[in-house]
């Protein structure tokens, strides 16, 4: 396993919370985020021969329509890489990461029975094993030596 050695931790770390800050981003928005305000506006606008829509409501359907692709895509990538994790990891993650209130890690680990020192190690592990699995690693730079 000459590949996990060649992993950096801290990176790894770092990458997979923004996946899971994303992923809490993703679930929080809602239509009416995207919405423009409408208000009247009595202005002839010429039509473009570009084809261009240069309508606010127009502009913000397809944002909203683009930022759900994006997050329905996110979701699924997301949900594959998470159900390779154990039940107790997901509901580690779950508790530490995706609920609109996070709980503490002590509270968790007394919540579910274990010691506080088991609670790091299999958040950890769960952790890296989400990264692994969503392919978002980062991996040491190799030292080049020269002669």
């Amino acid at each position: 396993m000459d590949i996990l050695r060649n992993i950096d931790g801290k990176a790894t770390q770092k990458a997979i919370e923004k996946v899971l800050r994303q992923y809490r981003t993703y679930q929080l928005t809602t239509p009416e985020d995207l919405l423009p305000t409408i208000t009247p506006k009595y202005t002839l606008e010429m039509p473009s021969f570009t084809g261009g829509i240069h309508s606010k409501v127009e502009n913000a359907a397809i944002r909203n329509a683009e930022h759900y692709k994006q997050a329905e895509k996110f979701f699924e990538r997301f949900n594959r890489g998470f159900y390779k994790l154990t039940q107790k990891e997901r509901q580690i993650i779950i508790m530490a990461c995706l609920e609109e209130v996070p709980m503490f890690n002590y509270q968790i680990s007394k919540e579910l029975h274990i010691s506080e020192r088991t609670f790091y190690r299999i958040k950890a592990q769960a952790l890296y094993k989400l990264a692994l699995a969503l392919r978002v690693e980062v991996y040491l730079e190799e030292e080049v030596t020269t002669q």
